[in-house]
């Protein structure tokens, strides 16, 4: 499997569960098939720019950074490599994906941090995207130009 599908799961499953350990990620990860080392979990961790917290008493990795739409930034890349479609319609904007990474698409889109979006909601190959009626427009236009 490939380096950018390995970082998507990786994605996925720091939003599902409380990871706070390298080891952890690794279990979780070899669970799925991915045959991965602590190390090479540790240079995705730095790749990604996740970040441990503190919530609850409990520490867990989570995403640190927005995601800028230039081409340095290993997110907007992943974003790009799978995302097929965006279409409007009224204020939903529809995300069609690589099967199996919607869910990491859509941590993604959390991350772009653009004003009108009122929430997403992803399956396993679409998401959903809410909007503020007047800006659906405007917010898929800048997710289609991430695929350019």
């Amino acid at each position: 499997m490939s380096c950018d599908t390995r970082r998507l799961r990786e994605l996925e499953l720091i939003r599902k569960y409380n990871v706070g350990r390298q080891d952890q990620l690794v279990e979780l990860l070899n669970a799925e098939g991915f045959n991965v080392t602590q190390a090479t979990v540790s240079r995705d961790i730095n790749e990604l720019r996740l970040k441990k917290i503190k919530e609850n008493g409990v520490f867990r990795y989570v995403q640190s950074v927005s995601v800028s739409a230039n081409g340095d930034d290993k997110i907007a890349l992943m974003f790009k490599q799978t995302v097929h479609s965006v279409t409007v319609s009224l204020n939903l904007i529809i995300i069609k994906t690589l099967a199996g990474s919607a869910n990491a698409v859509c941590a993604i889109i959390d991350n772009f941090d653009l004003d009108g979006i009122l929430g997403s909601v992803a399956g396993d190959d679409c998401i959903f995207v809410a909007t503020e009626p007047d800006k659906a427009q405007a917010i898929a236009d800048k997710f289609k130009s991430y695929l350019d």
